[in-house]
């Protein structure tokens, strides 16, 4: 069995920067506080490997999230569509047990919804139903290899919480 964890990046500033466009935009500071957060929470979870989309609000999301474990930045995250994702995700080796993948939205949520199956956790399908705000994770249980992944168990779903 298989976890994989797909992760909004936190939030990023509104200023977009000179020549490297929305690309190049970074996290706000608040947006450092919710990726040090999902760290947390994801200790202990037994993540062996993260995907990031190559740009700089998920590569400074992934580094945030504290886990000490191989960032692999891909510039076929960056604003795709849950399909492209999943590509990304069925190339994974084997060995890696447990995988963050940290993308956008609207990739991160549609890939969330299709891959959810008929015994993911209401409660869980409720959270993500309507909105997926930055630093939003979902957890899922995959019951086959990496390579032929097309369905996983949604087990949890967690929203940044807000600060104060």
């Amino acid at each position: 069995m298989r976890t994989l964890h797909l992760l909004r990046h936190a939030e990023a500033s509104w200023q977009v920067p000179g020549p490297g466009g929305d690309h190049a935009r970074p996290l706000s500071a608040r947006g450092v506080q919710q990726a040090r957060g999902v760290g947390a929470h994801l200790r202990g979870a037994g993540v062996s490997l993260i995907l990031a989309s190559s740009a700089t609000r998920t590569m400074q999301t992934a580094e945030a999230l504290g886990l000490g474990v191989p960032i692999w930045s891909r510039d076929d995250i960056y604003n795709a569509g849950g399909t492209s994702i999943l590509e990304q995700i069925l190339t994974v080796p084997d060995g890696y047990a447990s995988v963050v993948v940290v993308g956008h939205a609207p990739g991160i949520p549609a890939l969330v919804h299709s891959l959810a199956d008929a015994s993911s956790d209401a409660a869980a399908r409720a959270i993500v139903a309507y909105r997926y705000p930055p630093a939003t994770l979902s957890t899922l249980t995959v019951h086959t290899r990496w390579a032929k992944l097309r369905a996983a168990t949604l087990v949890a779903a967690r929203i940044a919480p807000e600060p104060g």
